[in-house]
């Protein structure tokens, strides 16, 4: 039936009468969804408009900065050795520490959880990283009073986005291996170039092959802490998914009483613990008494 010649043509009809409009909405369909998976597969790159996701944080710069500057003076004897040993050990060991999280957070949002970006843990921010006093306070008394600065920074990970257990796994591995690729270098630092007793060399190179040494003597230490199979650290984080269901919930029960287990490994195995630690600086060929020294150097009002 023809249509009245005064009636408006019906965009609908028109529509339906092309032959490949079919074909055309099903290819436009396509697109859109591929583009959704293709966005949600892709990490998304923090914004450069100065918001809480965008961009290195300032305080993670003063710290590079802080170490580098620091370790400049020591080697060239300018200003007070223990004073200038605080400073980088502090300042260094927060920046592996940063680095530690990041690198967790990176490895959840290559993994599926994108959400990391939104909580600021990609941009290295010191502040993103844990309590206050559990995760800064603590470790740092623990160090100034000469021992380990206990692992205390965490970040929040939504495991249930990421997307198998392997993935799962390279997160909690991808903080313990900054602290194993900071130890290696640091390592290989002291033991090829520095002195073979650390009083060997003029007393400003001294400082500083002390220091250094005292910080390589930490990554080392806090890898193989971290690497220790108790619920709450990443040693159990890594072999966590793929326990059986039973035994992921009894570390559940145990994760909150994590770290005194780890005081009371620590007590136990002191010895043990000590001996492989300074066994590793030994077989790498760093300065002898090299963290020894360093260690008083850093208890400067001592």
């Amino acid at each position: 039936m023809s249509r009245p010649a005064g009636d408006a043509e019906d965009p609908l009809d028109r529509l339906a009468a092309e032959e490949d409009w079919a074909r055309r909405a099903r290819a436009v369909e396509n697109e859109v969804a591929r583009g959704r998976r293709m966005r949600s597969l892709r990490p998304s790159l923090p914004r450069r408009s100065g918001g809480r996701s965008g961009g290195i944080s300032l305080l993670f710069v003063a710290l590079v900065a802080l170490t580098v500057v620091s370790g400049v003076l020591m080697w060239t004897g300018t200003g007070p050795a223990g004073l200038l040993v605080f400073v980088f050990t502090l300042a260094g060991w927060l920046v592996t520490l940063c680095l530690h999280e990041f690198s967790h957070a990176l490895a959840a949002h290559r993994g599926g959880d994108h959400t990391v970006v939104e909580k600021g843990y990609l941009r290295l921010d010191l502040r993103r990283y844990g309590h206050p006093v559990l995760t800064w306070l603590l470790p740092l008394l623990f160090l100034v009073m000469g021992g380990l600065p206990l692992p205390g920074g965490a970040v929040l990970i939504e495991t249930h986005r990421l997307r198998n257990r392997l993935r799962d796994s390279l997160v909690s591995a991808a903080g313990p291996a900054v602290n194993v690729v900071a130890a290696v270098l640091l390592l290989f630092v002291v033991g090829m170039f520095g002195p073979v007793f650390v009083f060997d060399a003029p007393d400003a190179q001294a400082v500083f092959w002390a220091a250094l040494s005292l910080m390589a003597y930490l990554q080392v230490a806090t890898a193989l802490l971290n690497l220790l199979p108790v619920p709450g650290l990443d040693g159990y984080g890594i072999i966590e998914p793929y326990l059986p269901p039973g035994a992921r919930r009894t570390g559940e029960k145990i994760k909150p009483f994590g770290l005194i287990l780890v005081f009371v490994l620590l007590y136990v195995l002191r010895g043990p613990f000590g001996w492989l630690t300074a066994s590793i600086m030994g077989w790498t060929g760093a300065p002898l008494f090299g963290a020894g020294y360093g260690f008083d150097l850093f208890r400067f009002w001592q």
